[in-house]
């Protein structure tokens, strides 16, 4: 009973805030995108797609005469809130209950539109990119329509299989029946679908502007922050390490730069140091100095600290 009280006061609170309400625009946006996928292009090409709307089209190429789409996708999804109720919180329930309300009007209010394509591979890849892009908005500000995610979650606590096995299990069933009801070639464009769809998704979750998370260790640390970083007007962060082989200390220095700046550290790094060791790895969302604030991404304002952190 505590426990849903502080669940619903986390949900109220949220209501409280800009950020919420401005999730919610962009999941509508989102939502009426990809539901004008689904009437204009996925349902008169026969493609189907992944997850709960591919498992939605599967049947729904079945009983088209008795059940309207958007009717059967919301069906579809009660049992999944059923289960997945005692395993999220009330507001990430709430929130999923509100994002499949609205997508199930979309697909009611974009029925009846076609989009003027007729190639195909066209179409999978227009809607893929466009559906995409709205889709990984919103799930960047933490919206969500339910499906897949619900069971995925559910299964992996009870039994322990990834979340990403279930999703790419769900997917062969789809494109395999896509194949057996229609053709080859329809599941093979369903897979383009698909794959521009999860690209474009990933782009417009971490954003197009990819950052990049840089570890170096070299035998001269402060030579390489003042030549190399320096340069670049980056800030960096010391990390104390131990050599596995030789067992000496060392001074790691890690810092963040965009995918512009990596070629030029590079060059820098080589003139200084070229014995030293960097790592590259790819980097979503940035939040901090000379990067974007919290208050940027929507939380609300707090007391400046110190925290002593230099990235």
């Amino acid at each position: 009973m505590n426990q849903l009280k502080e669940d619903f006061k986390e949900f109220s609170q949220a209501l409280q805030t800009w950020k919420y309400w401005y999730m919610l625009l962009i999941l509508t946006f989102g939502c009426f995108v990809f539901g004008g996928v689904v009437n204009s292009i996925l349902i008169p090409q026969h493609f189907f797609a992944g997850g709960l709307t591919g498992i939605a089209l599967l049947f729904y190429d079945s009983i088209q005469d008795v059940l309207p789409f958007s009717l059967l996708y919301a069906l579809i999804n009660i049992p999944l809130f059923i289960i997945g109720f005692r395993e999220f919180s009330l507001k990430f329930i709430i929130t999923s209950l509100i994002g499949m309300g609205i997508y199930t009007t979309s697909l009611e209010l974009t029925q009846g539109y076609e989009i003027a394509i007729k190639d195909p591979m066209l179409a999978a890849i227009f809607g893929g990119v466009i559906s995409g892009f709205s889709t990984g908005f919103y799930l960047r500000l933490g919206g969500s329509v339910g499906g897949l995610d619900i069971l995925g979650t559910v299964i992996k606590k009870r039994f322990a299989i990834p979340i990403g096995t279930v999703f790419n299990l769900v997917n062969f069933v789809v494109i395999f029946s896509n194949a057996y009801l229609h053709h080859l070639e329809t599941a093979l464009y369903t897979g383009i679908f698909m794959y521009v769809f999860s690209w474009s998704l990933q782009k417009g979750q971490v954003g197009l502007s990819q950052r990049k998370s840089i570890f170096i260790i070299s035998s001269r640390p402060k030579e390489v922050a003042e030549n190399v970083l320096q340069k670049l007007d980056r800030g960096f962060t010391y990390f104390h390490a131990s050599g596995g082989y030789a067992g000496k200390e060392k001074l790691v220095i890690y810092t963040v730069i965009n995918l512009l700046e990596l070629g030029r550290l590079k060059e820098y790094l080589f003139e200084t140091d070229p014995d030293a060791f960097i790592s590259v790895q790819d980097t979503g969302d940035v939040i901090g100095k000379r990067f974007l604030t919290w208050e940027e991404e929507g939380y609300r304002k707090r007391k400046k600290e110190n925290t002593g952190f230099q990235v």
